[in-house]
């Protein structure tokens, strides 16, 4: 100080303007790096609104998201069907096919900061396996720990759905069954808040928090976000799809969903008895109308269970199709039955034109809208005509066989046959690739000649998200999801860009 004040003017002045030139400096170069991301300050906060969707509340939708964010499997599933490394690096299956070795990954560990380890991962199948595989876990004989970092399966007899059943979440089930996701849930009752995973083995997420608010509709999330009260709605159903896609501010994406629409037969209906009624009320729905008409575009026609892009379904595989020839012989039967149908209008805009196509053949199918506790009790009870489901049904198999294998249990089941039984169990133990799309063909011959369900559509929904965020997109138009840990604050150059 005392230097400073003994310094001539002129000094002082030159000083000064050198001082307030360095500011200046300082201050554009400060304002050029917030142009970019702030991602590498792990400050981000991603609101998200979820809406009630279907006969799901939102706290389903919450739970839901949570799960898919802070958990994982040992394997994972592209569209296709084909497995794919996940929480194990890599699996091999010895020559006989009875022996499956999984090489987990070295630096994953639980949000527990547990190192995974082979016993822990050995614990948790024994304790799992048995419910998610029902009474294909017969084929399973024992689950072991070879090292640390090494898990085998011994089979009493080679199985596809063994791999397949590995998709399901690994806890850590010695301490709070904590998971190995790129989030860690809040330890708050409301479950309402994610965090970032410091730890995450394929690197710690950009995002460091995740919001959760539950919202009555969808459509009040929906409002928010064009507020910008939150960043991202978490689902959008076909009522909200094309009135998003006109918001300079918010960015929609759409996929194609695991789930199809289906009217499930009761077992106990009289009235859907008959092998030939069935057939004939599949080929009195044209699905590619009831996509266009119920669902505004957004989704596939069903051809039967197996989604459309699965690798061994055969292009010339029986299928379900429209053929009036034959919705023709309904019309001198009157058929009439009720279904049960949940109360959204996206199932009764569905029921509504399968009503009316059904109609045409002289069928009455009366619509009865239940609740998801009416739907469930009338499941458990087998009291029940039919009733208009969405059942998950993909990527892989393994599902379609806990569906509609008549020995494991589902709610709603569908009927069974001893012919659909069999092809199941030619899926189960096929030795090879062709051996796999052969016993596929032969499941959908067995579906098209007894269906068990009036199968409709798979459904597209979307994620709404603001244009504040840079979202790299996923391969195969898989769910934006996938890529969550990889989401960052969009540069300033993107955002005019966009606008």
């Amino acid at each position: 100080m005392t230097e400073w004040r003994d310094q001539p003017t002129r000094q002082r002045l030159t000083v000064g303007f050198v001082v307030l030139g360095l500011l200046i400096v300082l201050g554009a170069t400060a304002r050029c790096s917030r142009s970019g991301p702030l991602a590498s300050k792990h400050v981000e906060t991603l609101r998200v609104g979820v809406g009630r969707v279907a006969v799901a509340a939102a706290q389903s939708g919450l739970r839901q998201l949570t799960g898919n964010q802070t958990l994982e499997g040992l394997i994972n599933f592209n569209e296709d069907g084909r497995p794919r490394p996940w929480l194990a690096e890599n699996w091999s299956i010895a020559e006989d096919g009875l022996t499956i070795t999984l090489q987990l990954r070295a630096n994953a560990r639980f949000h527990d900061d547990t190192p995974v380890t082979a016993s822990l991962v050995a614990k948790a199948l024994q304790k799992n396996l048995p419910d998610i595989m029902g009474s294909a876990f017969e084929d399973v004989e024992r689950v072991e720990a070879i090292d640390d970092m090494r898990v085998r399966v011994q089979l009493r007899r080679p199985s596809q759905f063994l791999i397949e059943a590995l998709d399901a979440p690994i806890q850590n089930l010695d301490r709070d069954h904590s998971g190995t996701g790129p989030f860690m849930a809040s330890a708050s009752i409301s479950q309402s808040e994610l965090r970032a995973n410091p730890n995450y083995y394929l690197g710690r997420p950009i995002i460091d928090r995740i919001d959760l608010t539950p919202y009555p509709s969808v459509r009040a999330a929906w409002a928010d976000l064009l507020r910008g009260n939150v960043d991202m709605l978490y689902e959008v159903t076909a009522d909200g799809l094309d009135s998003l896609k006109g918001s300079s501010s918010v960015s929609v994406f759409s996929f194609l969903r695991h789930y199809q629409y289906a009217i499930t037969f009761g077992t106990n209906a009289p009235a859907l008895e008959s092998v030939e009624v069935r057939r004939e009320l599949n080929a009195a729905i044209d699905r590619a109308a009831v996509v266009r008409v119920a669902l505004g575009g957004h989704g596939i026609p069903s051809t039967g269970p197996i989604p459309s892009q699965h690798w061994a379904l055969d292009t010339e595989a029986p299928k379900l199709a429209f053929d009036g020839s034959v919705a023709k012989k309904l019309v001198p039967k009157h058929l009439h039955f009720t279904c049960l149908v949940p109360a959204d209008s996206v199932y009764e805009r569905i029921a509504l034109v399968v009503k009316q196509q059904l109609a045409a053949a002289s069928v009455d199918m009366r619509v009865e809208e239940a609740t998801q506790e009416q739907i469930l009790q009338a499941a458990k009870s087998k009291k029940f005509d039919a009733v208009l489901v969405d059942s998950v049904s993909g990527p892989n198999l393994f599902r379609v066989y806990r569906q509609f294998y008549s020995k494991v249990s589902f709610n709603p089941k569908p009927r069974s046959s001893p012919a659909i039984d069999a092809a199941l169990d030619r899926i189960r133990y096929a030795g090879s690739d062709a051996e796999y799309r052969a016993a596929v063909t032969t499941f959908q011959q067995a579906i098209v000649s007894d269906p068990p369900a009036l199968f409709i559509a798979w459904d597209e929904r979307a994620r709404a998200v603001s244009r504040r965020f840079d979202i790299p997109l996923p391969e195969n138009g898989r769910d934006i999801l996938a890529t969550l840990r990889l989401w960052r604050p969009a540069t300033v150059q993107q955002l005019a860009s966009r606008n």
